[in-house]
Parts: structure tokens; C-alpha cells; sequence
């Protein structure tokens, strides 16, 4: 994530000391003002004239600064004197040498100028000027940028001990940049660190302490970086080049993973604003130094050349780094940036996020703002903090849907919502990804991911397409045995067993997988494809191989008991039974012992091996008590029983079971066995023990009392209401039916707690008793009764809108089976009762249109829907419905008796239809069971009053 700096990185190969002149003094200073006009010169030929006029020649030229004219009178008596022994002829040869190399280097004639300058040191080694001219050729040098021979130059130079100190510094400058410019980085920290000691110029100053900071960074010594930086004075902190090296530093540290390190540097690194201020007051300072020559002045013409060049050199390295830094507009951010990534890596997500969200808030439109919005989407993921993930994710899509990011932001955001059982939604993300980025890098993976959902999502048409277009169109995809599964087992679920079975042997028959990642489950999901062809045989033997190839796999059980299932089917018993108890014994779960378990007790049913059931039970009840499927095994152990003639012991099975688990509030298989009873008691087969059955649970119910044992208590009164009538039950009932039994109640208690609240209008207690139950229940066979006691309780209360609500939700759970019908009828009751009748007819209609739900519902539905008719003034409609109940439902005497008085109310309504509204009533008088009802009998009054001595009946 960490960002180069191509600009900035050639700060530091800038020509650090920024001046040419570093000793520029000439062998000897000359007074004067008149020099050599070109009348002069003219008449002079250095060839002809002596060497003494040659002398005075140079001399009034050199005070003048006619460098070049001096030039040829300089060589001349170069010529003239070479191989002269005498003491004064070789003290001329020195100067005229001397000053030869000091014109030209001021000429910029740096190769003549070096090579003069060393010829000078070689020849005269005890001359005072030796070690400068060494160094003013080392200078001519760094203009030609030979730095082996400016090294060399000022390795002699050092090895002065006696050396001045303002030639050691410049000596030292010069070391150091031709040691820097060959990148012999060790080599330059000794004439780097005398330089940073004994040098009096900020400029000197900053440059060696830029160098010494990479030197340091290019060496990976950093336990001397970090020594050396607290020592660096204000001017080497602001200077660009070593903010640059000290980035440099920080991402050495960073790439080897040494993240603390590389913090502190970039933590070291000063802002824009910091840099920019300093190069500001640093350029202005300069410019005020650049003044015009004052002649008669202090300074020679010469010497305010010098420095007016350094100054000049100088402005113009500042102008470079200053524009530099300007123009560089992400600086600040890209340092950010590098903060925060080690942040990241440092596993301090949250500092790390806050800066990634100032960078993206501060500088939006920006390449690092996409960057920082990413990363603060990426922290988020490494803290598991998903919601705050989930945040980030959605602000990058919503801000930046053509982002750099937008493809790895969709996949994440698509794994964060599946991480949180969230599907749908994941499946919306890659959607949404694939529709903002059509070329998405991950779109094999995104498609695959939206496969898998819809496969989990039951939706396996769509499913089956995603999974075939990965395959189709990436062959090469990382993803590709994955789809190939899973398509396979999209067809299993299909009930596409032909092709299943081809998928399955073609997955793994591919020689392209080396390992067959999923070879166990497709090993065995052939076998049961291949079941479900009926190809029996191939079934068979391909559980027999599953088995041999993968003893330890945990499905091995499930093999078994295919197995046992095959082998039943064909009749052979003992075999099945074998393998379903290889079942039972390799089984790492209770769910996997459960199946083979049931299914050898139907086996050993079809043998009549009722006490081999019994046994069988007995163990598991035995081995998993409660976390079993303690009812099945019971009802199975008492069916046993029943069957072998010993109901006495079946029922004490029963109550056994009853007992041992029947306290525990939140256990629901216990309402199985409770609804055996209640049905043996109220069932013909076994009236000859209603007296025994009553006995033993009349004495059940005393321990559970004398025990204290709330719950139980409730069972068994749950039954006792379940087998008794009248006052009796009433009684049962008023113990039961308590808000501070709530708590303690199983789901049968429950239910009847509800169904008798709605029967004492206490819609409170059935409230109390649905969201226990619907906390507590998530499968159970009651939650279809609770659900519908609770609606007529939102009815009852007059919350119309809940109750809608709670029939839709019964609809979704249960579909169309016969007792969602009274859901929907009272759904149809809700939108009457709040008198909108359009709505409530709609709903009445579903009623009248599903097959499953004909029968009492439907009279009662036509009444409901003429009564609407007649709020609506639909007179004629309403009688339609009236009497189309009393014509086709005739049976249906509650709902007939209503129906013949509203329909006369219509003809009344409707008007002149008199003799038809006797008629009527004589018809409906005619009905023995109607004319019993209220209704009948203020009809018999209503027609001795139209017909005082007629015909009435």
C-alpha cells in the first residue's frame, strides 16, 4: 500500500553543498587599479618580450581580473622557465603555474585548471598553497563530476596532520561527495561526520547531514540513524533531501517488516507546511544577499563574483526543492499514508482507520482518498469489527463506484455479509459489483460466491446457472473444482439424478485435480444420486467402495445406513440390521446415530422383534437420556409394548419418561408422549384402561406436587385437561391458566394457556404465552395452534395490523395447509373489522379460491363476504352470498341460521319483496336445526306477524 516518491528521490543526488568555490585564493594578492588596455596588449608579444615584462604583465592583468589575457603571457614563462634549477626560477614556476590553474578554473576550464593544480602540488610538495591547489583541483574535478580523482585529491589532502581546520572541512566536503557519488556509502561517514562536527555554514551543515541520513539508510545501519538524527540542527531538518532519506529509511524498515522502526521515521518526517515555510524564509534570505557590485568597496570584483555565485547556486537549489515540495500536491498524504499502513501492520486498527478517514474526508477526488477509503474499509476487516466494515465498504460503493478499489471492496463487503450469515445481502453485493465493474477481477469468484447463496438459499435453478457459467467461461479459475461440485450436487438437489450421477463421476474421473479436494462428499453424494436413478446396484457399490477408501470420514455412518436401507429394501433384514448398527457405532454425532437407530426398529417391526425394539430403546434412552430423541424412543419402546399385549408397562414407560425429562421448561419432544397419552385415554382402542391410565397420572401429578416440580405439574394437568370435561376440566383449567405459570410452561401448556385466554377474552396471558413459546419452540408441531390463538387475540384487542401481519407470517411458515385457512379467514376479519371491506373481500376470496381450505371455513367466508357486501350498500350481492349458504352448505347450521336473516334484511333492504321474504321464512322454519336457533326462533316470531292467521308455521 506504501506509495514511491518519484519527485522527492532526486532530491538527494542534487548537488548537496550547492557552490563551486570552496578556497579560491590566489597565490598572492596584488594592489592596484590601473591595468592593461588593449592598446597595451596589442603592442605586447609574450613570444618577444622578456621574461620580467611577462611577469609585470600577469600581475597588472591578474589585478585587474583580464584572466583570459593573462593566459598565453602565463604560458610563456611556463616555457621559459621549465627545467630551470635556480631557486628564484622555480619560485616563478610556481606562481606562474599556480595562477595558470587559477585562470583557467575561473575560465571554466576545469580539465586544464585540475591537471595544473596537481602538476603544481606534485612538483612544489613544500609550497604553503600545495593543500589548497590539491583542493581547487578536487573542485574542478567535482565540476566534471570525476569523483575516483576528486577522491584522490582529497585523500592526499588529509593525510596532513597539520592540516588547518578550514581546509580540513573543505577537504572533508570534498571526500565525502565523491565517496557519496560513487555510492561508497561506508567510506563517506568518516569525512561526513567531521564535516557535520567542525563545519560554520548551515548550508555545509544541512548537505552532510542529508548524506549522512542515506548513507545510513543505504547501509541499513540504522541503530547510527537513529543516533545521529536527534543532532541535526533545524536547517538539516527542513531540508527536503533528508526528509526524503529519512522516507527512504522508513520503508527499508517497512519492506523488511521491522514496522516500529519505520513509524518512527516516518513520524520524523515534517509536513508540507513546515518544509514550505523554511524554503520560503530560506529564498527570501537569499534573494536580500544578492546585491549589485559596489566598486571601491571592501570586496574585489573577484570576490563578489564567488559570492554572488554561491549565493546564486544556492537560491537555485532552493527554488528546485521549494517547487519541488509545492508540486508535489499528495505529499502530506502519501506520508499519512505511510503512517497508517505501519499502523495497520502494527495491528493498531483504530489509529490506523482514523487517519486512512481524515485523508479520504480532507482531500476527496483524490488517488490516495480512494486509497485511504479502501484501507479504512481493509482495517476494519483485520479488527473483525464487521459492522463498522460493512460501513466502510457500502460509503467506498456509494462514493467511489469506478474506484481503483470497487473490485476488492465487492468481494470483501460479499465475504463480510456471508462471514455474518448474511446472504442475501451478499448476494446483492457481488451483484452490484459485477454491474459497476463488468471486467471485475474477481468476477469468477464473485459469480461462484453468488452460486454457493442461492444454493444455500434453496434457489437452485439460478444456482445451477452460476455455477455452469464459471465453468464455462473460466477454465482456468482457482474456483473451477469448486463450481464443478457444487453444480453436481445443484442437480442432486434438483432431483436431476441422471444428471447428478454424470456430474458426480465426471468431477471425479477430471484428472486435472491432484488432490480431489472434494472427492470424500462426491464420493459419497454418487451413491445417493444413483439412488435416486433406482440404479440400486451402482448405489450399493459405490457406498462399498466410499467405505473402503475413507474408514475415517464423517459420513461413514450416513454410508452404513444407506447401506442398511438398500439391503432392507431387498428384503434382506438381518444384513440391514447389521449395517445399521455399524451406523449407530460409527456416528460422531447424535443426529447420525438417530436415523439408523428409527430406521432398525422398523425393520425389526416387519420381523415382529418387538422385544429386540424394546431392548434397542432402552439402550438409547440409556446412553443420551435427554439430548436424544427420547419421545421417538419412547413411543417406539411403548408401541412395543402395546403390540406384545402389556399395556400396563407401556404406559409406565410413558410416564417413566415423562418424569425423568418432563420438569425442563424448554423440552419439547416431551409433548409427544404427553399426546399419546391424552390419545390412548380418548381413543377406542384402549377404554378397558382409561381407570389405570387415570390412576397413574393422578399419582404422577401428586409427586410432581410434593416434589415442587413446576413444570411437570403443568404436563400432567395439561393432560388431565386433554381427558376431562365440564366443571372438572374448568377447574384443570383456572390452575393452569395463570400469567405466573408462564414461565414454567412446556409447549403444550402453552398452548392451552392461549387457547383458553382467547375463550376468557385474557388477551394479555396469550400474548405472554405466544412469545414464550415462539422464544423458546422454534420447531414444534403446536406453533401453528399458538400462532393462530394469538391472532384471534390481536383480533380481540383490536390490533388489526399486527394480527395482518401474523397471518402473512403463518402463511410463509406453513404454506397452504388446511389449518393456515383460519389464518387467512381472520386475516379476512382484521381488514372487516377496521371496515375495509375491498381489502376484506380479497381475503375471503383466497379462502373460497385454495382447494385445501374448503369445508366449515367456507360458509363462514361467504357470510363474512355478503356482510361486507351489504357495509359497501351491494344489497343485491350480499343476498347472492346469504343465499348461495343455505342452498350448497346446508349441513353447516351455524352459519346457515345467519344467513337466511340476513338475506331476508336484504330483501327488506331491496324492498316490494314481501311475499318473497315469507317465503323465506317458511323455508328456513322448515329446517328443524335452524328453526332451534335464536335466529329460528325470531323468524317464527317476525312471520306470525306478517301472516297473524295464515299459513305461518
Amino acid at each position: 500500500m506504501l506509495r514511491d516518491f518519484p519527485s522527492l528521490a532526486r532530491v538527494t543526488h542534487l548537488a548537496v553543498f550547492g557552490g563551486l568555490v570552496l578556497l579560491a585564493v590566489p597565490a598572492q594578492s596584488f594592489v592596484g587599479d590601473r591595468g592593461v588596455t588593449e592598446s597595451q596588449l596589442s603592442r605586447l608579444d609574450p613570444a618577444s618580450e622578456p621574461t620580467s615584462v611577462l611577469l609585470e604583465t600577469v600581475k597588472e592583468l591578474l589585478r585587474n581580473d583580464q584572466l583570459e589575457d593573462a593566459l598565453p603571457f602565463l604560458e610563456e614563462t611556463l616555457i621559459r622557465l621549465e627545467g630551470d634549477e635556480d631557486r628564484k626560477a622555480l619560485q616563478t614556476l610556481a606562481y606562474s603555474l599556480y595562477q595558470l590553474a587559477y585562470c583557467q578554473m575561473k575560465l571554466g576550464e576545469y580539465a586544464a585548471g585540475a591537471k595544473n593544480f596537481i602538476r603544481f602540488s606534485d612538483e612544489f610538495p613544500d609550497d604553503p598553497q600545495n593543500d589548497g591547489a590539491r583542493l581547487l583541483a578536487a573542485q574542478c574535478l567535482t565540476m566534471l563530476q570525476q569523483w575516483p580523482a576528486v577522491e584522490t585529491q582529497a585523500a592526499l589532502v588529509l593525510e596532513n596532520k597539520r592540516l588547518s581546520d578550514e581546509l580540513k572541512v573543505s577537504a572533508s566536503q570534498l571526500m565525502a561527495e565523491a565517496c557519496y557519488q560513487q555510492e561508497k556509502w561506508a567510506e563517506a561517514i568518516r569525512p561526513l561526520t567531521t564535516l557535520f562536527r567542525q563545519a560554520k555554514k548551515d548550508t555545509v551543515r544541512a548537505g552532510a547531514a542529508v548524506m549522512m541520513v542515506t548513507c545510513y539508510v543505504r547501509l541499513d545501519d540504522f541503530n547510527n540513524l537513529f543516533r545521529f538524527l536527534p543532532h541535526c540542527d533545524a536547517a538539516a531538518r527542513h531540508d527536503v533531501g533528508l526528509n526524503v532519506a529519512l522516507l527512504e529509511a522508513g520503508d527499508s524498515h517497512y519492506n523488511q517488516d521491522s514496522f516500529q522502526k519505520a513509524l518512527l521515521l516516518y513520524r520524523l518526517v515534517l509536513l508540507k507546511k513546515d518544509l514550505t515555510a523554511h524554503y520560503e524564509t530560506r529564498i527570501r534570505e537569499t534573494m536580500q544577499a544578492l546585491k549589485p557590485f559596489t566598486a571601491g568597496g571592501a570586496q574585489t570584483l573577484t570576490e563578489f563574483k564567488e559570492l554572488q555565485l554561491k549565493n546564486e547556486t544556492l537560491l537555485a537549489r532552493l527554488r528546485q526543492h521549494y517547487k519541488i515540495i509545492t508540486g508535489f500536491q499528495d505529499y502530506d498524504m502519501d506520508v499519512a499514508l505511510r503512517i497508517a499502513q505501519c499502523y495497520n501492520d502494527l495491528e493498531r486498527n483504530w489509529p490506523a482507520h482514523a487517519i486512512y478517514q481524515r485523508i479520504y474526508e480532507t482531500n476527496e477526488g483524490s488517488a490516495q482518498a480512494d486509497e485511504a477509503r479502501y484501507s479504512a474499509f481493509a482495517v476494519m476487516l483485520d479488527e473483525r469489527e464487521w459492522a463498522l466494515a460493512v460501513v466502510e465498504g457500502y460509503a467506498y460503493m456509494d462514493a467511489l463506484p469506478e474506484g481503483e478499489f470497487i473490485d476488492d471492496v465487492t468481494l470483501n463487503l460479499m465475504q463480510v455479509h456471508m462471514q455474518l450469515d448474511q446472504f442475501d445481502l451478499a448476494y446483492e453485493v457481488g451483484k452490484k459489483g459485477l454491474e459497476l465493474s463488468p471486467t471485475h477481477k474477481y468476477i469468477d469468484q464473485v459469480q461462484y460466491l453468488m452460486g454457493y447463496i442461492r444454493f444455500l438459499g434453496l434457489d437452485y435453478e439460478e444456482a445451477l446457472a452460476l455455477f455452469s457459467e464459471v465453468l464455462n467461461r473460466w477454465p482456468d479459475s482457482r474456483y473451477y473444482e469448486a463450481a464443478e461440485y457444487w453444480r453436481s450436487m445443484t442437480l442432486l438437489f434438483l432431483g436431476r439424478f441422471g444428471e447428478a450421477v454424470t456430474a458426480f463421476n465426471g468431477y471425479l474421473s477430471n484428472p486435472k485435480y491432484d488432490p480431489l479436494v472434494f472427492e470424500e462428499d462426491a464420493s459419497y453424494r454418487l451413491g445417493i444420486a444413483q439412488y435416486g436413478t433406482e440404479e440400486y446396484e451402482a448405489s450399493e457399490a459405490s457406498f462399498r467402495a466410499f467405505i473402503d477408501k475413507h474408514p475415517e470420514s464423517q459420513l461413514l455412518s450416513e454410508a452404513y445406513a444407506m447401506l442398511g436401507d438398500l439391503r432392507a429394501a431387498e428384503g434382506d433384514l438381518a444384513v440391514a440390521i447389521d449395517f445399521y448398527r455399524l451406523a449407530r457405532e460409527k456416528a460422531p454425532s447424535l443426529a447420525q446415530v438417530n436415523y439408523p437407530l428409527f430406521q432398525a426398529a422398523k425393520v425389526l417391526e416387519l420381523q415382529k422383534s418387538y422385544t429386540e425394539i424394546i431392548e434397542l430403546m432402552g439402550d438409547y434412552l440409556s446412553a443420551w437420556g435427554d439430548r436424544g430423541d427420547f419421545a421417538n424412543a419412547a413411543n417406539w419402546q411403548g408401541k412395543a409394548y402395546k403390540i406384545l399385549g402389556e399395556y400396563p408397562r407401556a404406559l409406565e414407560s410413558y410416564f417413566d419418561v415423562v418424569d425423568a425429562y418432563g420438569n425442563n421448561a424448554d423440552q419439547a419432544g416431551i409433548q409427544l408422549i404427553l399426546n399419546e397419552l391424552i390419545s390412548d385415554y380418548n381413543g377406542e382402542d384402549w377404554t378397558g384402561y382409561r381407570d389405570i391410565i387415570r390412576e397413574k397420572l393422578d399419582a404422577r401429578l401428586l409427586g410432581a406436587t410434593e416434589r415442587r416440580q413446576r413444570t411437570l405439574e403443568l404436563q400432567y394437568l395439561t393432560v388431565l385437561a386433554g381427558i376431562t370435561e365440564g366443571e372438572e376440566r374448568e377447574l384443570v383449567a383456572d390452575k393452569v391458566v395463570q400469567p405466573k405459570n408462564v414461565p414454567a410452561a412446556g409447549s403444550g401448556t402453552l398452548v392451552l394457556m392461549a387457547r383458553e385466554g382467547v375463550k376468557r377474552k385474557d388477551y394479555e396471558i396469550v400474548h405472554d404465552a405466544y412469545r414464550r413459546f415462539m422464544a423458546t419452540f422454534q420447531v414444534s408441531n403446536n406453533m401453528l395452534y399458538i400462532m393462530n390463538a394469538n391472532l384471534d387475540a390481536l383480533i380481540g384487542d383490536g390490533s388489526y395490523a399486527d394480527a395482518i401481519a401474523l397471518s402473512e407470517d403463518i402463511l410463509l411458515r406453513f404454506g397452504y395447509s388446511k389449518s393456515v385457512g383460519w389464518a387467512r379467514k381472520r386475516r379476512g376479519d382484521a381488514f372487516r373489522m377496521q371496515k375495509k371491506y375491498d381489502q376484506a373481500l380479497e381475503a375471503y376470496k383466497e379462502l373460497l379460491a385454495i382447494r385445501e381450505w374448503r369445508g366449515p371455513l367456507t360458509p363462514e367466508a361467504l357470510y363474512c363476504s355478503g356482510v361486507c357486501k351489504m357495509e359497501l350498500g351491494e344489497t343485491e350481492e350480499a343476498f347472492a352470498y346469504f343465499q348461495r349458504i343455505y342452498v350448497l352448505y346446508e349441513e353447516y347450521t351455524e352459519w346457515v341460521a345467519p344467513a337466511y336473516a340476513n338475506s331476508i334484511a336484504c330483501l327488506e333492504l331491496l324492498g316490494d319483496h314481501e311475499q318473497d321474504i315469507i317465503k323465506t321464512y317458511k323455508e328456513m322454519l322448515a329446517n328443524e336445526a335452524v328453526a332451534a336457533t335464536p335466529e329460528g326462533r325470531d323468524a317464527r316470531k317476525r312471520l306470525m306477524e306478517l301472516e297473524p292467521a295464515g299459513d305461518s308455521l
